[in-house]
């Protein structure tokens, strides 16, 4: 079995399973130009057929509404997964209620034979002032991708409590997609929900033994960037056998566990 991601920007990945058959899933796309964001480097023409979009909440940049009714629009048999409370939105962009699919927290879901997807809980907010995990439960989601043993975890935007570390710690992740822009004071007085630090996002994939952990939700808005250097520099010191991998916009990456050199005894 094949698999490969690749970054679009932000939190936005293309994950395509070419094995036994064709797969094809967006996960966050950002695709739609937004004031005070960089310009998106790709455009719904230029992604081919998608069979699925996971969204893992409504902020813009996770649940681009813009770019999902032109993804819909361009593959007539589009699917999705996505919060609840998002699917009045979704029938408005164009999905029946048969295409649209939401994941009730910790239960796996088949997606095909070679996919199965398990949603958890982030630790997020719409404002600040809310307070973080403040929303209604299945607000702000994870996703665990497990296809032929390998496990992907894409977090959406999130923050750690001892709930989602306990329960990230029991997955068996391999590969851990984690924002790292952080939070901090002035921020969140301009009312930007924060996110794990690079600092946060190398412990918590070292600590829960992922593999590979791939930085994202870094490189969109210029008052909310994080710091990729950090993030390869603390690795390297602290959890030395962690990959990091930095994606290049739209280049291909096979989706692996690392083999382990081990010395003879």
């Amino acid at each position: 079995m094949g698999a490969s991601l690749f970054w679009l920007g932000q939190s936005g990945f293309l994950m395509e399973i070419t094995t036994p058959r064709s797969l094809r899933i967006l996960i966050d796309p950002f695709l739609t130009p937004t004031r005070g964001a960089n310009d998106p480097r790709f455009q719904v023409e230029d992604l081919g057929p998608i069979d699925w979009i996971l969204s893992t909440h409504e902020h813009l940049d996770h649940f681009d509404w813009e770019s999902i009714v032109h993804l819909k629009k361009h593959n007539p048999g589009l699917q999705v997964m996505a919060p609840l409370h998002l699917k009045e939105r979704l029938v408005k962009a164009g999905f029946l209620p048969s295409e649209y699919l939401y994941p009730r927290l910790f239960e796996w879901v088949d997606l095909s034979t070679t996919l199965k997807i398990q949603a958890i809980p982030s630790v997020h907010a719409l404002h600040v002032e809310d307070g973080y995990d403040s929303g209604i439960p299945g607000q702000f989601l994870g996703y665990i991708m497990d296809f032929g043993g390998i496990r992907v975890y894409h977090s959406g935007d999130t923050i750690l409590s001892p709930s989602l570390f306990d329960t990230l710690s029991a997955a068996g992740i391999h590969v851990a997609l984690l924002p790292i822009n952080g939070r901090d004071f002035f921020r969140e007085r301009e009312d930007i929900v924060g996110n794990l630090t690079a600092w946060e996002a190398v412990e918590l994939a070292g600590r829960i033994g992922a593999k590979v952990l791939i930085p994202m939700h870094y490189d969109a808005f210029a008052n909310n960037l994080g710091d990729i250097g950090q993030v390869v520099r603390y690795a390297h010191e602290y959890w030395p056998e962690l990959s990091v991998a930095v994606l290049g916009y739209g280049q291909e990456w096979p989706i692996y566990i690392p083999r382990v050199l081990s010395s003879p005894k």
